[in-house]
């Protein structure tokens, strides 16, 4: 009798058990199914530091533009009940930009380069977004990553270094209506009405233009160093025009430098100002739901889109505020160096909120709040964040 009550008493255990077991599952994923979208290296479950080549294919048909994003891993626990049924809970995090947007096709080779410095160490998600004209965009994403900048003393880092991934490729259907393999003539293409000059800047005077959309050969490049393609028109005349207003496509690889004649001395009122403009690229908590008494970091993305650098670092504030009552409940700074154009940085700013739990709170992400970065633009320097605040050991 005393046996059968042992068996029947181990039984409910393990039952009961089951029930309230959690594990930690992370699930690598990067497996393509379209092999014109695609990651090719990092692949998962591999350690990066430092600048990242990241490699693959963007090649699918009507693509505006490609991107790479990064995001903290945020590993859910999994409960599992007795009959076998699990559950996740779900807490979205935002996507970070790792490369800005490129309008090239890419088969098989650098996609852009992900400068993970900018962000703390621990397990990351990239994304590759390609944007399609006309349609819904396609995503290709690899996890887990993980970010290891600041490794212990007593751990050494080997160096990333890819291997050729053989993938198989189909062709775009609009290659042959557009080609842009590397045996093709090099040429660019008017992103926007765009004027071709007798030097490599915009001191110099105009000898043509081409429209949205119109092409030109390439026929050399400047000497100087700052990009500016040499330019054949339609009429017969040459040119230089601005890397940044153009899409060059073909081999680039062997234009000839061609030097620019002596620069015009214009008056100052026609020297370009180059003025940065600061904007809050994305804002997240970590955790999700902040508990009373418990720190969390705010995580905001800094991102300079303009045409100038910032000159000197820039103050990042972040405050929490008691919804119902206006109280400023807590808040923090700190500082994120300065930005060239197109440059983003990732800083994570801890608070701790001990008041008003269970009732909700705010965050305000305030960036340059003294003006002193001057800017286009001063209506994207905040962002809000609402939340509200768990017990924990409060009360």
């Amino acid at each position: 009798m005393k046996r059968r009550l042992l068996i029947v008493l181990i039984l409910a255990l393990t039952a009961v058990l089951t029930v309230t077991a959690q594990e930690n599952i992370i699930e690598p994923i990067g497996e393509p199914e379209d092999p014109n979208i695609n990651i090719s290296f990092p692949p998962p479950v591999y350690v990066v530091h430092d600048r990242l080549e990241v490699r693959g294919t963007a090649n699918l048909p009507s693509m505006a533009n490609y991107f790479i994003e990064f995001r903290p891993l945020q590993v859910e626990p999994v409960i599992v009940s007795a009959d076998g049924a699990t559950a996740t809970p779900q807490a979205e995090q935002p996507w970070f930009p790792a490369t800005l947007p490129n309008a090239t096709s890419v088969q098989d080779d650098v996609l852009g380069e992900w400068n993970t410095t900018t962000a703390p160490d621990g397990l990351y998600e990239i994304r590759l977004t390609v944007n399609i004209t006309g349609s819904e965009p396609q995503f290709f994403r690899v996890s887990p990553i993980r970010i290891e900048n600041n490794p212990p003393e007593f751990v050494e880092i080997p160096q990333a270094t890819p291997t050729a991934t053989q993938v198989n490729v189909q062709p775009r259907p609009t290659l042959a209506a557009t080609p842009t393999a590397f045996d093709q003539s090099p040429t660019v293409t008017a992103l926007v009405d765009a004027n071709v000059r007798q030097g490599d800047s915009t001191a110099y005077d105009t000898v043509g233009a081409l429209l949205t959309g119109e092409s030109a050969p390439i026929v050399g490049i400047s000497s100087s160093g700052n990009g500016w393609y040499y330019v054949q028109l339609s009429t017969g005349r040459r040119g230089f025009i601005s890397p940044g207003i153009v899409r060059a496509e073909g081999n680039l690889a062997n234009l000839p430098q061609i030097a620019p004649p002596f620069t015009p001395t214009p008056p100052a009122t026609n020297t370009p100002v180059a003025v940065s403009n600061l904007a809050v690229n994305g804002a997240a908590l970590q955790p999700a739901t902040p508990t009373c008494a418990t720190a969390f970091n705010v995580a905001v993305d800094v991102l300079n889109n303009g045409s100038g650098n910032t000159g000197t670092p820039i103050t990042v504030t972040v405050r929490d505020r008691h919804v119902s009552s206006g109280t400023v409940t807590t808040s923090n700074s700190s500082t994120v160096p300065s930005l060239a154009p197109g440059q983003n940085f990732l800083v994570l700013i801890p608070l701790t909120v001990s008041v008003y739990y269970a009732e909700e709170h705010e965050i305000l992400v305030t960036i340059d709040s003294g003006n002193v970065v001057p800017e286009t633009n001063e209506s994207d320097n905040t962002r809000t964040r609402t939340y509200t605040l768990a017990k924990g050991t409060c009360g």
